[in-house]
């Protein structure tokens, strides 16, 4: 059962963060300058977070790591409302 839920586990975290992404990047006003650099600096973010993982040996593989960080750090920066072109 544990081998089960290691191998789903991606796709489940893929599909969720794909969900998000797809969902903020529907509505008309989403669409703007301020949403693609929010979603830059969420990967950025989000890449360094997957590498701290990597190194905490969360995950067997460190290509799992590299994958869902930015992935998730553009999920997480497309629902975020702040406006950073003041």
């Amino acid at each position: 059962m544990g081998e089960l839920l290691s191998a789903a586990l991606p796709l489940v975290l893929t599909g969720i963060a794909l969900a998000v992404l797809a969902a903020s990047c529907s509505t008309k006003e989403r669409r703007s300058r301020v949403s693609g650099v929010n979603m830059a600096m969420g990967a950025c973010f989000g890449l360094l977070l997957g590498v701290a993982l990597n190194y905490c040996g969360l995950w067997e593989d460190h290509a799992i790591g590299f994958a869902f960080g930015p992935l998730w750090g553009m999920a997480l920066g497309a629902i975020y409302k702040g406006d950073r072109t003041r």
